[in-house]
């Protein structure tokens, strides 16, 4: 019987150290994550796997919103592919408690937001693209 419990925590313990995962992040000189390697540990194996800041997307009407990265250290971007130029687009960025932090034009696909001055948290960012209004939260490390 203790042979067989031996086998057993030995079979286990070898079970539970094929699974052994360590992960490994890099930033860019902003503190925003820009990659996350995670490797799996096997016996005599070693897989890696690249995963990129998750991007959050909407779409509203024709014209697809992403936003990353979200959370962010401060510098985050909003793209907005197949902007029409033609129409009124602008953002605004709020405090929980409604406070007007920052408004700007989207003049472009790519709109860089710098919100690092700013305390750690969660904002309200409100997209208008012409008569269309986009709701998110963007949340700041």
């Amino acid at each position: 019987m203790k042979t067989i419990n031996i086998v057993l925590i030995t079979l286990l313990c070898f079970v539970f150290q094929a699974k052994a995962q360590t992960v490994e992040f890099s930033y860019d000189l902003d503190g925003n994550m820009e990659e996350r390697k995670i490797l799996i540990v096997g016996p005599q194996t070693v897989k890696a796997s690249s995963v990129v800041p998750e991007t959050i997307t909407e779409e509203l009407g024709e014209q697809k919103i992403s936003i990353y990265p979200n959370p962010t250290k401060g510098m985050f971007q909003v793209e907005v592919k197949l902007l029409d130029t033609n129409l009124k687009n602008y953002l605004r960025l709020y405090s929980l408690s409604g406070a007007n932090i920052l408004e700007m034009k989207i003049e472009s696909e790519f709109t860089n937001i710098d919100i690092s001055k700013y305390p750690t948290g969660a904002y309200l960012m409100d997209l208008y693209l012409g008569d269309k209004v986009s709701k998110w939260k963007v949340i700041k490390k």
